[in-house]
């Protein structure tokens, strides 16, 4: 591997971004005062490439940067790879891997200048962070472990390889050497030899029923000769078989075609059989009409006579409904007036029985016009009583919050005055027990006098509120007997309420009674 460029930003020592070009030199020294980021250029190749630096990817960050990044461009076994790496503060780090592809790439590798390289850059990157980092280590056939002991010493850690287990020495080893491809080769070799010894297998079992199959074949042929004959015996049998079935076919199609032609037949004859006594039917009919007409014959006198009869009748008739039409006109004429009358005579009658009843209706009001009077009386008292009780009840009610509210204000003033009390007796404790000439509680130098006068103040100040918080309790246990009394008072005068509401629609429609 062969570095052409590094570029950081917001990487450990650099905030802004820097930029390395290592095709302008063939060796170099990085010299500098510590902490100037000597070995953070070395950092970024391995974040870079592997994810892992002597810091871990929070710490990697600058301290007045939101990000790191870095972008490492190298050159590979005749190909150019970008690797860029960030890490946002507090979110999921991000990795892209590119091949560069150019029609001159290589005779450009020869100077190692990305100002020679044209082309674009292919991304090689994966659906996820781990399997473009192992694309990554694919492709440079070593892992960081590898990489720190073979190409990159660590600070502090030059004899990191020989102080490695055994086992790891030679994986490492392997890795540099390239030994991997013999351990890849030898499981191909086992899976091959795996796969031929399977085919084998399944040939020599094919082989052995091959065998098998060969030794029963005079059993077989034998057996062919006995189910041939079987053949023939079977085949002469079905063309016995299908001779008789055809001709047995051929009787039942006559035998359904005789057997149509007799139910054709029949339902001819049905229809005859039904035509012959509609014939028989109606020749008894005109016989019967025959008689009638001939009797009627016989009676041509009466029925003259009847006839002449019917017109003197119907010449009658012509006159009487000439006089019922013009009874009719007068009729309609006449019932105009009539159902005038009828109608005033409806409106009276109606008139009358209403009358009638409102007088009964008035004698009972005024039978029971003395009691209702007195009921009338007596509900308004009634109500008045109430109206009393309920006024009392709102006054009672406005106690009751006026005691609820000062016995709040006295339960929050308590608390407050206690932690005051103790913090006072703190103090006056602190100024009691210090010694020296200066305020344990401010710092500000006291006198004997002035701390003496000061600790009488506070202890003043402690009585006041000792005195404000026992008649806090005093009115507390006042307010709570009074709250408890107002209680009881209401309750007692809930009722009211109640009676005030069934006696109001009383005295209303006694009320209403009375003056009706």
């Amino acid at each position: 591997m062969i570095p052409l460029q590094l570029t950081l930003s917001g990487f450990l020592s650099y905030r802004d971004p820097a930029e390395l070009d290592f095709s302008t030199f063939e060796l170099a020294c990085i010299s500098g005062a510590n902490g100037a980021g000597k070995s953070s250029l070395l950092d970024a190749i391995t974040w870079a490439l592997f994810g892992q630096a002597r810091k871990r990817d929070d710490s990697l960050i600058n301290a007045q940067s939101d990000a790191a990044e870095v972008v490492f461009t190298f050159a590979y076994e005749g190909n150019l790879y970008r690797v860029r790496r960030a890490s946002p503060r507090g979110k999921t780090s991000l990795l892209e891997f590119y091949i560069l592809q150019s029609d001159n790439l290589a005779g450009s590798l020869a100077s190692l200048s990305l100002r020679d390289f044209n082309g674009s850059w292919k991304p090689l990157t994966e659906r996820t962070l781990r399997d473009t980092q192992a694309l990554i280590e694919a492709t440079l056939r070593m892992d960081y472990e590898t990489f720190v002991n073979a190409s990159f010493f660590l600070q502090g850690k030059a004899d990191q390889f020989t102080q490695q287990r055994p086992g790891d020495r030679k994986r490492i080893l392997g890795n540099i050497l390239g030994l991997e491809i013999w351990e890849q080769y030898r499981q191909r070799a086992a899976e091959m030899r795996r796969s031929v010894e399977d085919k084998v297998s399944a040939l020599d079992a094919r082989l052995d029923e091959i065998s098998r199959e060969l030794a029963e074949e005079q059993i077989r042929k034998s057996r062919l000769k006995e189910l041939e004959t079987d053949l023939e015996r079977f085949t002469q049998a079905r063309l016995t078989h299908e001779t008789n079935l055809e001709r047995i076919t051929q009787i039942a199609a006559t035998l359904a075609e005789q057997r149509k032609l007799v139910e054709t037949l029949r339902r001819q004859m049905e229809a005859s059989q039904r035509q012959l006594n509609d014939l028989l039917a109606r020749a008894a009919q005109r016989e019967r009409e025959r008689g009638q007409h001939a009797a009627l014959l016989e009676r041509a006198g009466e029925i003259e006579a009847a006839y002449e009869a019917w017109q003197q009748a119907r010449h009658d008739l012509e006159q009487w409904n000439e006089v019922a039409a013009r009874f009719q006109e007068q009729q309609q004429r006449r019932q105009p007036p009539l159902d005038e009358i009828n109608a005033a005579r409806a409106c009276l009658m109606q008139e009358q029985q209403t009358l009638l009843v409102q007088k009964d209706a008035i004698n009972t009001q005024l039978a029971k016009l003395p009691g209702l009077q007195a009921q009338i009386d007596a509900a308004r008292q009634e109500h008045t009583a109430l109206e009393t009780k309920l006024a009392r009840r709102t006054e009672l009610d406005d106690q009751l919050q006026a005691a609820r509210q000062r016995q709040a204000d006295a339960k929050a003033e308590n608390p407050r005055l206690k932690a005051e009390m103790d913090e006072l007796k703190a103090r006056i404790d602190q100024l009691e027990e210090a010694e020296g000439a200066d305020c344990p509680v401010c710092g500000q130098p006291l006198s004997p006098d002035e701390r003496q006068s000061l600790i009488e103040d506070l202890k003043t100040q402690g009585r006041q509120m000792g005195d404000r918080f026992r008649l806090n309790q005093a009115l507390l246990k006042e307010f709570d007997q009074t709250v408890q009394l107002r209680e009881e008072q209401l309750r007692e005068l809930t009722p009211a309420d109640a009676g005030l509401r069934a006696v109001s629609p009383v005295v209303a429609q006694l009320g209403a009674q009375s003056t009706q």
